[in-house]
């Protein structure tokens, strides 16, 4: 799925930091001197591993979820990547788990009450109770994009091409990271890469590696999974500080999940547009 948002500004900014060469260059994951396959046993494993230390397993046993989301950015870039009028948002995300139909409404500052969602791909906006489709780019790429941060460890489980990279230690944390993707740990177009760093004790996740391939092809970011809280089983991290190859310094932007609850709205309601 392709997004384009803000495309003139970011556009020529983005020319202008990377040069024109660097812009057309797919980013690509794989560690320097890495080459596959390399133990694409030990990936699984940890990937299992790390999938029954969330308790991913739980994603099925509900229909929908709600989460109060809240998502900072910070400066040039941060400002020219979100479809917000603040810099500063929180929100409430409603979803039906495993599933791409979502609804996002702003909880702050002048854009309060607006309701955006996504159906089968297609973006609507809620006014008075009445959803009324209507293109919406940003919203087509940040309501999925929050979604799949919130089930990253059970969604990750479905990638095809996976294997281990090696040990890292992260802010003072051992752990073992494992590149996925699909079809190919190669980087492709249209599918993007991740990296995982799972601690190896916990088998948490720590760390999160990403490319950006619905925004440009040489995006990537990564994400730090702080401050674990349970919810009925529901592991989730409190605070998500992302760092971008798009900033020189400090972060892009950070999420925080204050609250999450489960089968709090119907699956119904998030397919306003049957």
């Amino acid at each position: 799925m392709k997004k384009t948002f803000k495309i003139g500004f970011i556009f020529l900014g983005l020319l202008l930091l990377f040069g024109l060469v660097k812009f057309f260059t797919l980013s690509d994951l794989r560690l320097e001197g890495y080459t596959f396959p390399n133990n694409e046993a030990k990936a699984k494993q940890l990937l299992k591993e790390m999938g029954v230390a969330h308790n991913s397993h739980l994603w099925d046993s509900i229909k929908t979820y709600s989460v109060i989301y809240e998502d900072e950015f910070y400066g040039f870039i941060g400002k020219q990547s979100h479809p917000f009028t603040e810099q500063k948002m929180k929100f409430a995300l409603r979803y039906a788990s495993n599933t791409t139909n979502g609804q996002l409404e702003i909880l702050s500052g002048k854009e309060k009450g607006t309701i955006w969602g996504i159906q089968s791909g297609k973006t609507y906006e809620v006014i008075n109770n009445t959803a009324t489709s209507k293109a919406n780019a940003e919203m087509e790429f940040w309501i999925p994009t929050y979604q799949y941060f919130i089930e990253f460890p059970s969604r990750i489980q479905e990638a095809t091409a996976i294997d281990y990279i090696g040990e890292k230690t992260i802010s003072g944390i051992k752990t073992e990271g494992v590149i996925a993707s699909w079809d190919t740990i190669a980087p492709q177009r249209d599918i993007d890469q991740y990296v995982i760093w799972i601690d190896k004790d916990s088998k948490r996740i720590v760390k999160l590696e990403y490319t950006v391939r619905d925004a440009y092809g040489f995006v990537s970011g990564a994400a730090s999974f702080n401050e674990y809280k349970s919810y009925n089983g529901f592991l989730l991290p409190s605070s998500m500080p992302v760092e971008s190859n798009l900033v020189k310094d400090g972060l892009l932007h950070q999420m925080k999940i204050s609250d999450f609850k489960v089968n709090s709205v119907s699956r119904e309601s998030l397919r306003p547009l049957d």
